[in-house]
């Protein structure tokens, strides 16, 4: 850790120095400790901006649902990268299953920065005209925990049950020395929703004139309340949050043009959270090196799903001399594959409502399609919409629109989990040995890393590994 860095190197030198008389005492101004590392408001600000900068883990929950599902192939210039764990031959640890388990490190890096920050709101000295601001970052972390532990929720848990004990732990407050057990699912649930709440009260409502995408506030908390109910299978409040989300208009679907910029970062069109990687390539190389190389392309199967008339398979699917290649993060003006990454958008809101509505008790089928049409009628030319004779028509087609729509951007493996769903690949994407991944296999939810058992006694592992 940085901080115990910093006083290591501090103390070296007082050693260096044997001819000084003074020594480095605990209580030295010099020496950043848990003590002194928030000492004004404005370091309060620093955490809280560390914080958001650790959500980029999120992209571990890109590339692993990339691999794992059907929407990349290895690329023709892959050396093995990923190939273990596109090839359901990954384990608990980091040589087998680095992919998968990196998450878990992330998205618990991400808790416990938040819960170093939290205590030292109200303790620090804090200018009368800062005060206000103090409930604003309290919302913003309290939010990013809830979302850190909905990830590993997502990606270490079977499919929701309240009853599951497997959860994960939930961690709020910092102890290093923590050995915390599983919480049950609903547990762990609760939490997540008790976080979003208490958030979602504290930090500003948002506007189309004031909406920021790069922080947190009352619209986009909206939006991953809806994500969460969906995946939890609460379909009336997922209707009612991406409701809240669409009907705010702080990011309206967009066409042509203006939506093909949102991926080169010449806009901020239709995005509800990013996270902005100013000059680092960690989303665009996940999927090609900076001198094109390409280690995991995109699926025969996804490019396939594609019409000539849809502006998504240009602005997603790129070709250089017959290799096709993952457009999507390609680059910006800051340079090649240095982008930012989309983790919120305003498409996944009406694909999340049309899903929802088709699933109440009583399913609502034109409601449903009006959401599906109008995404579709901002990426096709010439779309004429469709109609459903049937609720599993109508998931079909959501579903498959998510795979189209919502490509390399973490969720094609678990919304095949969440619906019960195989893993199919077309045989010229993949050997017959990693074609299928059945539907329920154990891999659909990945392993507790090996380090994590063998540090913390009260672990247990998920089966099948």
């Amino acid at each position: 850790m940085k901080l115990k860095k910093y006083s290591l190197y501090i103390l070296s030198a007082a050693l260096l120095l044997g001819s000084c008389k003074k020594q480095l005492e605990q209580n030295d101004p010099d020496v950043i400790n848990e003590a002194n590392a928030f000492k004004t408001f404005e370091h309060i600000q620093y955490g809280v901006n560390a914080a958001f900068q650790r959500y980029g883990t999120y992209s571990t929950d890109m590339y692993k649902s990339a691999l794992v599902s059907d929407e990349a192939k290895l690329g023709v210039d892959n050396a093995g990268q990923g190939a273990l764990e596109y090839r359901y031959q990954y384990s608990s640890d980091v040589t087998t299953g680095g992919s998968v388990i990196a998450g878990y490190y992330g998205y618990y890096s991400l808790i416990d920065q938040v819960n170093r920050v939290l205590p030292k709101i109200d303790v620090v000295e804090t200018p009368a005209n800062l005060i206000p601001r103090k409930d604003i970052v309290r919302g913003h972390l309290l939010g990013l925990r809830a979302i850190a532990h909905f990830g590993l929720l997502q990606s270490f848990c079977k499919n929701y049950n309240a009853n599951e004990p497997l959860g994960i732990p939930i961690m709020l407050e910092f102890n290093p020395l923590a050995k915390p057990t599983r919480a049950t699912m609903g547990a762990v649930m609760t939490q997540i929703e008790k976080d979003l709440s208490d958030a979602k009260a504290l930090v500003p409502a948002a506007t189309p004139a004031n909406f920021s995408d790069t922080v947190l506030n009352k619209v986009n908390i909206a939006a991953y309340q809806a994500r969460i109910a969906l995946y939890k299978g609460d379909y009336q409040a997922a209707i009612t949050f991406a409701s809240e989300v669409i009907s705010s208009n702080v990011k309206p679907l967009v066409s042509g043009s203006a939506f093909a910029g949102i991926w080169i970062d010449a806009n901020a069109n239709e995005t509800l959270f990013r996270i902005r990687f100013l000059q680092s390539p960690a989303i665009g190389a996940l999927w090609t090196t900076t001198n094109s190389a390409v280690y995991i392309a995109p699926s025969d199967k996804l490019i396939a799903t594609y019409s000539n008339d849809d502006i998504r398979k240009g602005t997603f699917i790129g070709n250089d001399a017959g290799k096709n290649y993952v457009k999507k993060f390609y680059e910006s003006s800051r340079g090649g594959r240095i982008v930012d990454m989309k983790a919120c958008r305003i498409a996944e809101m009406y694909l999340i409502r049309a899903e929802a509505y088709a699933k109440l008790p009583t399913p609502n089928l034109s409601a449903g399609a009006a959401d599906l049409n109008a995404l579709r009628t901002a990426r096709i030319t010439g779309y004429t919409n469709e109609t459903f004779a049937s609720a599993a028509d109508l998931i079909t087609a959501v579903l498959n629109e998510r795979f189209k729509e919502l490509c390399f951007e973490g969720f094609r493996l678990y919304d095949l989990k969440r619906n019960n769903l195989p893993v199919q690949r077309n045989a010229s994407d993949a050997g017959p040995a990693w074609q299928t991944l059945a539907a329920g296999s154990f891999r659909f939810v990945m392993p507790i890393p090996q380090d994590e058992l063998l540090a913390n006694p009260n672990m247990v592992q998920n089966d099948g590994y």
